[in-house]
C-alpha cells in the first residue's frame, strides 16, 4: 500500500490517504500525532507526507509509527517548509521549524537507538522564484546545504526541505 499522510482534499492518485479532517477522498480520518495509527504493521511500500511533520508535537512517536507501518525497503518522502521560509514562520500551527538535517537524529543521533532502521537517501533544499533565489541555489550547489544554512539562510531564504528515506527492517 502507498500511504499519503495529511492528504487533505488533494490526495495523490493510487495512495491511501490519512488526514485529521474528513475531506473528500480521505480514506482514514485520524490524528497522526496519536498512536497507534489504524494501519496494519508492515503494510506500506511508500509513505508520502507533504507539509505535515512541522505540525507533529512528538516526532519520536511519528517516526515510530511510520517505522511500524512500513515494509522493509519502504520509501518515505517528507517535505516541510525550510526554517528560513515565511511559510514556516507564517503559520501559527507549525510547531517545528526544520533544516535539511532534521532526520539526522534518526540515522546518527540519539533516536537511532530508539527507532532503528531509517536511512537517509537524499536531502534537498528547494527555492522559490529563480530571480530572487539564485545566490542561495548557487551556494547550496557549490558549498553544500549545511554551509548555506549556517551562513546564508537568512540572507537568501529557501522554500522547503525534501528528505527521502528508506526503511530497513
Amino acid at each position: 500500500m502507498k500511504l499519503e499522510i495529511g492528504c487533505g482534499n488533494n490526495k495523490k492518485e493510487g495512495y491511501f490517504g490519512i488526514d485529521i479532517h474528513q475531506y473528500e477522498g480521505v480514506d482514514l480520518v485520524q490524528n497522526v500525532s496519536e498512536a497507534p495509527w489504524k494501519i496494519e504493521d508492515s503494510s506500506c511500500t511508500e509513505i508520502y507526507a507533504n507539509q505535515v511533520i512541522e505540525h507533529i508535537p512528538d516526532l519520536r512517536l511519528f517516526f515510530s509509527e511510520m517505522y511500524r507501518v512500513a515494509k522493509d525497503g519502504c520509501k518515505i518522502r517528507l517535505t516541510t517548509p525550510h526554517y528560513s521560509s515565511y511559510n514556516s514562520w507564517g503559520d501559527p500551527t507549525h510547531i517545528h521549524h526544520l533544516s535539511v538535517s532534521f532526520c539526522k537524529p534518526l540515522t546518527q543521533g540519539y533516536l537511532s537507538h530508539q527507532i532503528p532502521g531509517f536511512e537517509v537517501i537524499a536531502e534537498k533544499i528547494t527555492f522559490g522564484s529563480f530571480l530572487w533565489t539564485w545566490p542561495g541555489r548557487l551556494i547550496c550547489a557549490l558549498l553544500g546545504n549545511r554551509f548555506y544554512e549556517k551562513r546564508f539562510a537568512w540572507i537568501f531564504p529557501a522554500s522547503s526541505v525534501v528528505v527521502d528515506l528508506t526503511v530497513n527492517k
